[in-house]
């Protein structure tokens, strides 16, 4: 099983109107993702609004996934909860479902744990997993976790599990702290959260980007990573126009900009649904976000319909 590579989406969850999820909608856009050249797809990511679902809602859209037969290795699923139990059900169901690359948040809720109680907790829950196939892309977002995996204890889990973590989603924002872990951590497969970093990234030996603005602007991020390996000049452009837009997205909550650009784009109302405590961009900001992308290319511009 190799270690996986190219421009990720974690995947938005649209949602009915009584907040259940659309199994309808999901597909269609996870088609159109594909369709679209993305490489693989994060089941529950931040923008999937992972942490507002239930361990059983959970299960029953990778399920879902499942008798669609999407291969393993164009799916990563976010696993990681605060209670060890909750990531060790929704990781043991993963396996048995035959996906296998896992994206863990630490356990989030107590904001100081020690390196040591952090090692255990993943310590126990490689083991209580018990299959080798297994593979953890750590998940760095401290913004929200309130917990950093540095550098010393990222070395520590990979000489203890060098089997199962193989990977590193940084959605700190923090350039430096990136260039330290593939420095540092060779033979890690390191993605940032963010695309404004790809050629860069892809420049020190990265794998990609795991980015939620791949959601709406997939096409254009896919083209600067095929780019990048063939004409730099040409990517460095691609890159320019990538972050323009990544800017201008981010300058609001992602995951309601997102969703106000599907519904907008694709002119469904049910697009607009998230789950409390996150709620729809106002009036005003999503005027105003339209008027910031008006004059750049993105994807979902340029082809609003799902396949």
């Amino acid at each position: 099983m190799n270690n996986l590579k190219g421009v990720w989406t974690p995947i938005l969850t649209p949602l009915k109107a009584d907040l259940t999820i659309d199994k309808t909608k999901y597909f269609n856009h996870l088609r159109w993702l594909l369709n679209h050249g993305i490489d693989g797809i994060v089941v529950f990511g931040t923008n999937g609004e992972a942490t507002s679902f239930s361990v059983f809602e959970r299960m029953e859209l990778l399920d879902w996934i499942k008798e669609v037969q999407i291969p393993s290795d164009n799916i990563m699923v976010g696993t990681g909860c605060s209670a060890l139990t909750d990531t060790i059900t929704l990781g043991k169901h993963a396996v048995s479902n035959g996906y296998f690359h896992h994206l863990m948040l630490p356990p989030f809720y107590y904001k100081t744990p020690s390196q040591e109680g952090l090692v255990h907790y993943f310590s126990e829950v490689i083991q209580r997993i018990d299959d080798e196939r297994l593979k953890i892309y750590l998940y760095n977002f401290p913004l929200l976790s309130g917990i950093h995996f540095d550098v010393n204890l990222v070395k520590e889990l990979m000489e203890k599990f060098p089997d199962q973590i193989v990977g590193y989603k940084d959605s700190s924002g923090d350039w430096e702290n990136t260039k330290v872990i593939l420095t540092k951590c060779p033979g890690l497969t390191v993605f940032p959260g963010s695309e404004a970093f790809l050629t860069q990234v892809l420049d020190t030996g990265g794998a990609g980007v795991i980015s939620g603005t791949a959601n709406v602007n997939p096409g254009y991020i896919k083209e600067t990573y095929n780019t990048f390996f063939t004409d730099r000049e040409l990517a460095a452009s691609c890159q320019e126009k990538i972050t323009a837009f990544r800017k201008a997205v981010q300058a609001y909550p992602l995951i309601a900009a997102l969703k106000g650009l599907m519904k907008y784009q694709r002119n469904d109302d049910k697009w607009g649904n998230l789950r409390p405590p996150l709620s729809a961009l106002s009036s005003s900001d999503f005027k105003a976000l339209l008027r910031s992308v008006k004059s750049l290319k993105y994807t979902l511009a340029d082809s609003p319909h799902a396949d």
